[in-house]
């Protein structure tokens, strides 16, 4: 299970009061970020990768290449936030990760295997909300067993569960209209995490929620990840969040997208933003995407 420490975690109680995790001591400011190329990649045995990745589509007679050559390993138990511009192809590639379009060229690995397909074995989480309005709170979170061909009764006490987990117990017999925006994210997440996937892959689950509520659910996304263990990719074109929540940094560029620079943000420096080394990630970040930009 993940060990490191929570962002601003004495702020978790406004979220929910089930997860638990350990508040962070003094932190220590005199390591700098570890950078790597784009070349450098590569773990033991990844539980997600891809190989030499590509993605093109038709537009009338001509071809756009929205991601080119790309590499990356994803272990077990590890948070990744995907970095980059709007438009420059990081939600394509976390639908090529999860196996929901397919490859121009290259591979998927899913546990060593080529993905062939989308699996129950790796969840997805939309911008949008995805709940289905004739259902509850806790029906919603037990459809992925329904589907299954699982009857209530056998899922029942893993729903509540969740919904203990998640903090929304007192919630779960409650409609999709009747939740606000942040407790529908919630409610999103719940029912990905509910069957307990390999892998999660978020695709900017909070950019369309005020400040104060996206710094809410960022607590409380991080804080199922320590509780779960699940392995998460997150997409994202806010750097401050990238960075709060990664373990794992991974920028990419306009088109057609190849990575550009990864980043270990493992240190509990990088759970604080107004630690220095924050800061200073951040300000090369916005450097880095800022300098990416293809002239108009």
């Amino acid at each position: 299970m993940p060990s490191a420490r929570p962002p601003n975690a004495s702020a978790l109680s406004s979220t929910t009061s089930s997860v638990t995790v350990s508040a962070p001591s003094s932190l220590s400011t005199s390591s700098r970020f570890s950078a790597s190329s784009a070349s450098d990649y590569g773990s033991a045995s990844p539980i997600l990768a891809c190989r030499n990745l590509s993605k093109s589509f038709r537009e009338g007679k001509h071809t756009s290449t929205i991601l080119a050559d790309v590499n990356l390993d994803i272990a077990a138990g590890d948070f990744v936030t995907i970095l980059g511009q709007s438009g420059g192809g990081k939600s394509t590639l976390l639908k090529l990760l999860g196996g929901f379009m397919p490859l121009s060229q290259g591979d998927v690995l899913f546990h060593g295997i080529a993905l062939k397909g989308i699996t129950p074995r790796i969840g997805m989480v939309f911008q949008e909300n995805t709940l289905y309005p004739w259902l509850t709170v806790a029906q919603n979170i037990g459809f992925g067993f329904k589907i299954k061909g699982k009857k209530p009764a056998q899922y029942k006490a893993q729903v509540q569960e969740v919904l203990e987990k998640v903090g929304l117990a007192q919630a779960q017999k409650l409609f999709p209209y009747q939740l606000s925006g942040g407790m529908k994210q919630r409610v999103s997440i719940a029912r990905s995490i509910a069957v307990k996937p390999d892998v999660l892959l978020l695709d900017e689950p909070f950019s369309a929620l005020d400040v104060q509520l996206r710094r809410r659910l960022q607590l409380f996304l991080y804080a199922v990840w320590q509780e779960t263990g699940t392995t998460m990719v997150l997409v994202t074109h806010n750097v401050e969040e990238a960075i709060l929540l990664g373990q794992q940094l991974i920028v990419i560029g306009s088109k057609p997208g190849k990575i550009i620079e990864r980043v270990d943000i493992s240190k509990a420096h990088f759970r604080d933003r107004y630690d220095s080394q924050f800061l200073s990630l951040q300000r090369h970040l916005e450097t880095v995407i800022e300098g990416d930009v293809n002239p108009l």
